[in-house]
């Protein structure tokens, strides 16, 4: 079963770099979460990555809209 997610968060600049920090090493993440189960640890970075994909593509979409003034 497939389940979507959908997150709306509003980060200052520091939490967006913590956010980005934690998504940028999704190996060292699962390696802190879940030590000894190396199954865990792959659906960590399969997430993780996930997560780390829609951000970079929320952020392109940011990128491609003309500035309002």
């Amino acid at each position: 079963m497939t389940r979507r997610v959908v997150l709306n968060l509003d980060l200052n600049e520091n939490d967006f770099n913590a956010l980005s920090l934690l998504l940028a090493q999704p190996q060292a993440v699962a390696q802190l979460v879940a030590p000894q189960d190396v199954r865990e640890q792959a659906r960590v970075i399969d997430v993780l990555c996930e997560m780390a994909g829609a951000i970079e593509e929320q952020g392109n979409y940011l990128d491609r809209q003309p500035e309002v003034s």
